[in-house]
């Protein structure tokens, strides 16, 4: 993210994360292309560089907000590049950058070394691409995190549990693991849609299925949250490169043991695209928003909510749901609710039909019981209005109008 943040000295706008997030998740195409190229007839690699590009799960990110793990595609489709050619010092560079991203990334990763291992023959590079990765994200989530302010981890715990806890309990009960993978059925929903976008290839790819398997695991055994279990926002991002390589190397397996005739390449191309077609039909691909007015086209609550950002002091400090607070950010304090701490006002907007991730940890219903709990204490009042936006000021201090 710091890397990221000089964007802000040319245009001081939320907005250009939008555009540079959408660029660099496009971008991951090349070196997705660059590892086909090396196994597959070019117009076979096209395809699959097209349903990455395509896929669902990379559609998703963009069409929601801003978030950091849409920078590790780029960075891991890279990574899988270097390791195919055996550029090593580049490799590790690129690793240490994809930990960077986010703190679970390692324990992800970890898992890349026994595909290092199995598939590359390389047991070296593997162990230490291993004990880089699961260093990493023990080091940062038991000590680097708390000492900038993350006092509890609840990504993947139970409250008042700890992540190795909550390890321990997975492999102590793993008939409980195993039902918490797969139910409830919407587990087994997105395991299907996204083997399935793919023509199902990526399960040829045995050593990359352990990665591939944990990537699932680390949300369906999120007990916490159950929105990371779907196939949309940002939780299929890496996904969809470590699914793509797999179809490479699925395609490769096919292609070396049938040869390369037009007619293999056909049926490979037919596998891999019209699946992918019938996933983005039948599923809310986001980029079929496009033929529904109301997502190009400003709507009343739109204007709504300008007007009561525009009422609130730059200085002041603003507790607002996650839909709300990206156009704060450039304020010295801010909390998503249902945090609210010492905010000097909270905005909210409550239009109905809204998408329960512009709460993220709560959804309308919730929000809405939250502000009437708050009005009635007395510590806040509602100072301003717009259609179903909201101000709401603390009482018994001097603010800025």
């Amino acid at each position: 993210m710091l890397l990221i943040s000089p964007l802000y000295w040319f245009t001081g706008n939320e907005r250009v994360l939008l555009i540079f997030q959408a660029v660099i998740l496009s971008s991951a195409v090349f070196p997705v292309w660059l590892i086909a190229r090396r196994y597959l007839p070019w117009i076979l690699a096209v395809g699959i560089a097209f349903v990455y590009v395509d896929f669902i799960g990379i559609q998703a990110v963009n069409a929601y907000d801003f978030h950091e793990m849409s920078v590790l595609p780029f960075l891991l489709a890279w990574l899988f590049y270097f390791l195919e050619k055996g550029y090593w010092k580049s490799f590790f560079g690129a690793l240490i950058l994809c930990l960077a991203v986010r703190e679970h990334v390692g324990l992800i990763l970890s898992f890349l070394g026994i595909y290092i291992w199995t598939a590359k023959k390389n047991l070296k590079i593997g162990v230490v691409t291993s004990t880089i990765s699961i260093t990493w994200s023990v080091v940062a989530i038991k000590w680097v995190m708390p000492l900038l302010g993350q006092h509890s981890y609840d990504t993947f715990v139970m409250p008042g549990d700890s992540l190795g806890g909550a390890v321990t309990g997975y492999i102590r009960s793993p008939v409980f693991a195993v039902k918490s993978f797969f139910l409830p059925f919407e587990k087994i929903e997105t395991l299907f849609w996204t083997f399935f976008s793919f023509g199902f290839l990526p399960l040829i790819a045995f050593s990359l299925i352990p990665i591939i398997g944990f990537q699932f695991a680390s949300r369906f055994l999120d007990l916490m949250h159950p929105i990371r279990w779907t196939i949309y926002y940002h939780y299929s991002a890496e996904l969809a490169v470590l699914m793509s390589v797999a179809t490479i190397i699925a395609a490769g397996k096919i292609i070396k043991r049938f040869g390369r005739s037009k007619k293999i390449v056909l049926i490979l191309l037919i596998l891999v695209l019209v699946p992918h077609f019938v996933t983005n039909a039948i599923l809310h691909a986001p980029l079929k928003n496009l033929l529904k007015r109301q997502f190009w086209q400003n709507q009343p609550w739109t204007g709504d909510n300008k007007i009561i950002l525009s009422l609130i002091p730059k200085n002041a400090s603003v507790a607002s749901q996650n839909s709300l607070l990206p156009h704060m950010s450039h304020r010295r304090e801010i909390f998503l609710l249902p945090k609210v701490s010492e905010a000097d006002y909270i905005m909210v907007d409550l239009h109905p039909g809204q998408d329960n991730w512009d709460f993220y940890t709560s959804d309308l219903a919730g929000t809405k019981l939250q502000m009437k709990q708050i009005i009635l204490t007395g510590k806040y009042k509602v100072v301003a209005s717009a259609g179903d936006s909201y101000l709401l000021r603390r009482q018994g201090k001097n603010l800025t109008h």
